[in-house]
């Protein structure tokens, strides 16, 4: 398996067994639960922690929602789980992150490498946030059944697993299955009966096995402790795709349209095409089918309006959702 393995030993990771104190108590669910796991990190959390898992070869818009319900999660007080792996893990990943919130990864590798390799920067944030989790020691190859193993950990240190997208035979219901078996709340997002990377959660929620959500507080409605009403967020989550924008909030320039039907046609078609993370403005004129002079003009008219954001490089994004 190709990775990138790291120059230097890591003293400050810890190997605990599954009889040490210090083992999370959370694996003495499983069935077995591990014998020894290695972690690098704090792992130390008061909130809620979500894991949030799906499609490696997700969508645009399964990256954004994944990313955008992070942000979400983290600005509630939760901590966000996921396995490190390309597509939508990653996004959960950098969405936790990039709003200054904890996120931590449960491997399929030893902590000491990164794969896949892009994702080598993102481990090294993750190692100084909530941390880096592994049954694998140090040093120890990977195998494919290590990935479908780690499954099981992530289910079982989340108080709820939220499946965004993945296919009938995504790894996803993997930890879907086991957060169910071990009496953890499921939830599923939906999408267009047509989109192929649907299958995994419609399914889950036409099983029963998993409950719609629409958002984060969706999301936390489902773990009992924090049933009926979320922690106050420790950022103003406004900006965000799943938060609930307070009564009356106003751009510098003019009230925030709050729906697509209140948006100019270009205005609409370029908010359609933008995404959480930077875009080109080439890309964004052909997906949204302006011209330059046409997407200049919307484009400036979504920043007026707290919708969207020039970022430097000749790139633009999303700032939140207009329903």
């Amino acid at each position: 398996m190709e990775g990138w393995r790291e120059p230097k030993a890591r003293p400050h990771v810890r190997a605990l067994h599954s009889s040490d104190e210090e083992y999370p108590h959370r694996l003495r669910a499983l069935r077995p639960p591990p014998p020894r796991v290695f972690l690098l990190g704090a792992w130390n959390h008061d909130g809620p922690w979500v894991a949030i898992v799906g499609a490696r070869n997700a969508t645009e818009d399964g990256i954004d929602v994944a990313r955008s319900l992070a942000r979400s999660m983290v600005a509630r007080g939760a901590a966000v789980v996921s396995g490190l792996a390309r597509g939508i893990d990653a996004a959960a990943h950098e969405g936790a992150l990039d709003a200054g919130g904890l996120s931590g990864a449960v491997l399929g590798t030893a902590i000491d490498q990164a794969y896949p390799r892009e994702n080598a920067v993102l481990q090294a944030r993750l190692s100084r946030s909530l941390g880096l989790m592994s049954e694998i020691s140090p040093g120890a190859p990977a195998t494919r059944g290590t990935f479908a193993t780690r499954n099981r950990l992530l289910a079982a240190i989340a108080d709820v697993v939220v499946v965004v997208q993945g296919r009938a035979r995504s790894g996803s219901l993997i930890t879907a299955g086991e957060a169910a078996r071990l009496g953890r709340p499921v939830a599923a997002l939906p999408w267009d009966c047509r989109e192929p990377l649907g299958e995994a959660p419609h399914a889950l929620i036409r099983q029963g096995i998993a409950k719609l959500v629409r958002n984060a507080d969706d999301v936390l409605e489902l773990i009992p402790a924090v049933r009926g009403g979320a922690r106050a967020p420790h950022r103003a989550g406004r900006g965000e795709a799943f938060a609930s924008p307070g009564p009356g909030a106003r751009s510098a320039s003019r009230v925030a349209p709050g729906s697509l039907e209140e948006l100019a046609p270009a205005e609409a078609a370029l908010y359609r095409a933008l995404r959480e993370r930077p875009l080109p403005l080439d890309h964004l004129a052909q997906s949204a089918s302006l011209t330059a002079s046409e997407l200049a003009a919307a484009l400036l008219a979504l920043e007026l309006s707290g919708l969207a954001r020039r970022t430097p490089g000749g790139l633009a994004r999303k700032i939140r959702r207009a329903v």
